[in-house]
């Protein structure tokens, strides 16, 4: 009963101070929409950066005259090692006309393919660090048939302290945004106590308890945080549209996005209210 007459309240209360109402919805949509692009930020950092992790493997080159299968086999034993592919020279050629496709010409100076039949390597994400690859190298480089092993271990280390700083920085980056967010809802929240606080001490002097004065303003908060989760869903899905344009692969979980944005929305809406309704009441 009590929360129906108060949602009931917060409704009548958003629909006589819709001008206050509406600017604070405004100011709401902007702050989550930035929070909203900063995730969509890291999200496409992460997923560059796993793209990246998964590209990590070992080539082996192999001698002219070793044996493939054999090969193959033994590399397969060994701990860590997912998967092991055979590039013909043929093959490795040929994806080297492909990516110098401007200078192919290059290429043309050479009477016989210069490039040697190899394999690659591919590992668990635990070995994709240097020490893993150095490991796993020195086990192939003992097998008969191998001529030489390339696995990059320093960009690896830098490409993993890359994603540390980035992981510091998004979460106190991301810390200070959602803050922002609280105290955008707290502040405009506030004012509409502050606009109704006579009638608020009326209520406290004919015996209503703290939390049915709180539940309109919660709504409000609700409301208020969740229509704004979807107005920023939508800027974000047009950014991310005009983006594509200029960037061809824009990694966005448009469903993920939708449902985060209502969600956190709504939290960060029950939040600021609860905090601004409880320092009036005090």
């Amino acid at each position: 009963m009590a929360l129906r007459i108060g949602i009931r309240e917060g409704i009548r209360t958003i629909t006589r101070n819709n001008s206050l109402f509406l600017l604070s919805l405004l100011v709401t949509s902007i702050s989550l929409f930035l929070l909203s692009l900063f995730v969509l930020v890291t999200v496409n950092l992460y997923y560059a950066v796993k793209i990246l992790d998964e590209k990590i493997e070992i080539i082996a080159f192999l001698d002219d005259h070793a044996n493939v299968q054999r090969l193959m086999r033994n590399i397969r034993k060994i701990n860590g090692v997912t998967d092991v592919i055979f590039v013909s020279s043929e093959q490795a050629l040929k994806d080297l006309q492909n990516e110098l496709k401007e200078t192919e010409a290059v290429l043309n100076v050479f009477e016989k393919n210069p490039l040697p039949a190899s394999l690659r390597i591919k590992l668990e994400r635990s070995f994709r660090n240097r020490r893993g690859l150095t490991e796993i190298s020195n086990k192939i480089m003992l097998l008969q048939g191998v001529k030489e092993t390339i696995y990059g271990g320093e960009l690896v280390d830098q490409l993993k302290k890359i994603t540390n700083i980035i992981s510091a920085f998004d979460i106190g980056l991301l810390i200070i945004i959602i803050f922002s967010v609280i105290f955008v809802i707290f502040q405009t929240i506030k004012l509409t106590i502050f606009a109704r606080s006579t009638e608020i001490e009326i209520m406290r002097l004919v015996g209503a308890s703290n939390s049915f004065i709180a539940i309109p303003f919660t709504f409000e908060g609700v409301v208020q945080g969740a229509l704004g989760g979807i107005i920023a869903f939508i800027l974000i899905a047009i950014t991310t549209h005009i983006t594509t344009s200029i960037i061809s692969v824009v990694y966005f979980p448009k469903l993920y996005f939708f449902i985060g944005s209502i969600i956190f929305g709504a939290f960060f809406g029950i939040i600021g209210s609860s905090v601004a309704i409880r320092k009036f009441l005090k």
